[in-house]
């Protein structure tokens, strides 16, 4: 999988892109992470890629012939992938894992990040979808495009250890329903008068999966009750 970020502020992406799982997977060549400066695109010497908002108002719109012809140039180097192409935006459609999932399968995700006081609306007309991370404003699409390439990364096959680990976790579902993830326990086994549970040590494997499963509805039903909806 290729997925490509379209930023003003590729310094802003670059240091997250190469820690952790994200670093791994692409050093395993599981997925290709590319971060492409909106500015290589400017209209002009001085890399202006914006302007002010016709009928006036505070800040500074993208202009959307800059933000085409750079997702155009992307869209190229793609030809006959499959492929999805994303606005991060407060206005968009709110993320979830579900939605992770189906990215996850694709050939090349391209992420423009958006900033300032948005993008021209007329680049609606040449992406998928529009995509939000929350009910909250940033300055810039910059950790939203971060997050969804975090969050659709460590879905693909190979980059994660064990396959279970995305299985098993919060917002799986499991049965009819979407479940939240079982509490976890490590050592020491006894802290500050608190105890592991003592199921988890019997080495019991049926009647941990049992407890773990009733624990995930328990869980789920005292912090997200609507997943059970």
């Amino acid at each position: 999988m290729k997925i490509s970020i379209i930023t003003l502020f590729p310094s802003m992406i670059s240091g997250f892109l190469h820690e952790s799982i994200l670093r791994r997977a692409q050093q395993k060549k599981l997925v290709e992470i590319e971060v492409v400066n909106l500015r290589n695109f400017a209209i002009d010497d001085y890399g202006t890629v914006d302007d002010r908002p016709y009928g006036g108002g505070a800040g500074m719109v993208l202009r959307v012939d800059v933000v085409f012809k750079a997702l155009e140039h992307l869209k190229s180097t793609s030809k006959d992938l499959k492929l999805k192409t994303i606005l991060t935006s407060a206005r968009g459609k709110t993320y979830h894992q579900k939605m992770a999932q189906e990215y996850s399968l694709f050939d090349h995700i391209i992420i423009i990040a958006g900033h300032y006081e948005g993008v021209d609306e007329r680049i609606l007309n040449y992406v998928d979808e529009e995509i939000s991370i929350g009910d909250y404003v940033l300055t810039g699409g910059e950790l939203p495009a971060c997050i969804l390439a975090d969050s659709i990364t460590r879905l693909i096959p190979g980059v994660l250890k064990k396959e279970e680990a995305v299985q098993k976790e919060s917002f799986s579902k499991i049965g009819k329903y979407t479940l939240l993830e079982y509490p976890q326990y490590t050592r020491p086994e006894k802290f500050d008068g608190k105890k592991v549970p003592s199921l988890l040590l019997s080495g019991d494997h049926k009647k941990i999966e049992t407890w773990r499963h009733q624990q995930a509805i328990k869980q789920t039903k005292k912090k997200r009750p609507d997943l059970l909806l």
